[in-house]
């Protein structure tokens, strides 16, 4: 089953990358440039570079680069938080709407590629086994993080 979920996860990240070249393509970004734009539309709400790190898996120093570089392409705007000064905001600017929208319309085809030919139970299914993976890998992690 290993070399399985492998395989899974390599054709996934092909296919994944595969749809969001159009948005990579047409604004010059990096992977990376463009991972950091779309989490920041897709999770308004987790708008720090902590965030990203924490919550996207990506490396600290891609995701300083990514910004710095974003910033200069001008789809990016930094805002320092009024009450922890240490805090950095991100937020993206109107330049970055078309490629946000050509991304998010790759996320989406992403989607339903997944799933194209299941039922709504099937979906339904695979939701909850997906939870069940995901409280595994959690539970995993957090004992094997404790000291």
């Amino acid at each position: 089953m290993h070399l399985e979920v492998l395989s899974y996860y390599e054709s996934a990240g092909r296919l994944y990358h595969q749809l969001l070249l159009p948005a990579r393509e047409a604004a010059g970004l990096t992977q990376a440039e463009l991972d950091i734009l779309l989490f920041l539309a897709n999770n308004p709400d987790c708008d720090t570079a902590s965030h990203i790190v924490s919550l996207r898996r990506l490396a600290k120093s891609n995701v300083s680069v990514g910004i710095r570089s974003l910033e200069r392409k001008g789809f990016l705007q930094r805002r320092t938080d009024e009450t922890d000064r240490r805090v950095e905001h991100l937020t993206l600017t109107a330049a970055a709407a078309p490629t946000v929208e050509l991304g998010c319309q790759g996320q989406e085809e992403f989607g339903r590629i997944l799933v194209q030919d299941f039922s709504s139970q099937d979906r339904e299914a695979l939701r909850r086994l997906m939870g069940r993976i995901q409280r595994n890998l959690e539970s995993a992690l957090n004992a094997r993080c404790r000291p």
